[in-house]
C-alpha cells in the first residue's frame, strides 16, 4: 500500500528508494502529506488513504512487539515452570519426611539414625575385643604330660616370646575369619543405611575397613588396633554423646 502511494504521489523517486521506504515502512512522507491534507477538507479521500497506511504501519509494529514477547516468554518458560513446581516439591518432600517419621514411630520399621550408629559401634567393639585378646597374648599353661609334650610346649613358648618381642603378631585363620564376618556386618550397615552417613564418611570408613581386613596389605594386630583407634577418633558417629546426668545423682539416690 505504501509503495503504490509512493508511485502515485512521487513518480520521480528512484525505484530503489521506493522499495527501501516500503520495506522499512518509512512514514515520514506519509505524515507530511497527511498534515498538509488535513488543512483542506476537499482532500478527505487522501486523508482516508493515508490513515489506512498508518494503520498498516501500526499493525506491523504490534505484530513485531507480539513476536518479541513470544520469544521472551519462551525463554522464561523453564523458569516459570520451575517456580510453579517449587511449592509442590517442598510440600511433597515435607509429606515424605513426615510419613517416614510416622511409619517408624507407629510400626517401628527400620532403624533410626541413633540405632544405626549404635549397631556400628557395637560391631566395632566386638572387633576391638577380639584384637585386644590376641595382642601379645600369654602362652598356654604348661601341660604335665610326657617329656615330648613338654618339649613341644617349650618350643611353642619360645616362638611366642620371639613374636612378642617383635610385636608383629597376626591373627590365626579362625580369628581372621571372625574378623572378616564382623567387617562384613559393618559394610552391610554402611550399604543399607548409607543415607545416614555423609559421602566422605562412607568413603573413609570403607577404606578403613579394607585396611582392617588386610585388603590393602598384611597388617599386624597392633596395626589393626591403631586403625580402630583412628576410626573412633575421627568419625563423629562413633562418639557416644553424654546424657548430662552426673554420677553423683545415682550414688545419692542409693
Amino acid at each position: 500500500m505504501l509503495k503504490s502511494w509512493l508511485e502515485e504521489i512521487h513518480p520521480d523517486m528512484p525505484e530503489s528508494e521506493k522499495t527501501e521506504k516500503s520495506l522499512k515502512m518509512d512514514m515520514t512522507l506519509v505524515e507530511a502529506a497527511k498534515e498538509f491534507s488535513v488543512r483542506n477538507i476537499l482532500e478527505i479521500n487522501n486523508i482516508y488513504r493515508l490513515s489506512l497506511i498508518e494503520m498498516q504501519f501500526i499493525k506491523k509494529e504490534m505484530l513485531t512487539a507480539l513476536y518479541a514477547m513470544d520469544e521472551m516468554m519462551g525463554t522464561n518458560e523453564i523458569n516459570i515452570k520451575l517456580a510453579a513446581m517449587t511449592p509442590a516439591f517442598i510440600l511433597a518432600s515435607t509429606c515424605r519426611y513426615m510419613m517416614r517419621k510416622v511409619v517408624y514411630a507407629i510400626l517401628k520399621i527400620g532403624k533410626s539414625k541413633e540405632e544405626t550408629f549404635a549397631s556400628f559401634r557395637h560391631i566395632l567393639l566386638d572387633i576391638e575385643r577380639l584384637l585386644v585378646m590376641r595382642d601379645n597374648a600369654p602362652p598356654p599353661p604348661r601341660s604335665l604330660f610326657t617329656a615330648g609334650n613338654n618339649t613341644n610346649v617349650r618350643m611353642g613358648s619360645n616362638r611366642h616370646n620371639a613374636a612378642q618381642q617383635s610385636n608383629d603378631q597376626i591373627l590365626s585363620s579362625d580369628d581372621l575369619g571372625m574378623l572378616m564376618l564382623l567387617v562384613h556386618e559393618c559394610r552391610v550397615i554402611l550399604w543399607q543405611d548409607r543415607r545416614r552417613f555423609t559421602r566422605s564418611e562412607l568413603r573413609n570408613a570403607s577404606e578403613d575397613l579394607a585396611e582392617l581386613a588386610g585388603e590393602r596389605g598384611a597388617v599386624s594386630v597392633r596395626q589393626q588396633l591403631q586403625i580402630i583407634a583412628r576410626m573412633c577418633r575421627t568419625y563423629s558417629f562413633l562418639k557416644v554423646i553424654s546424657s548430662g546426668v552426673p554420677f553423683s545423682t545415682g550414688s545419692n539416690a542409693i
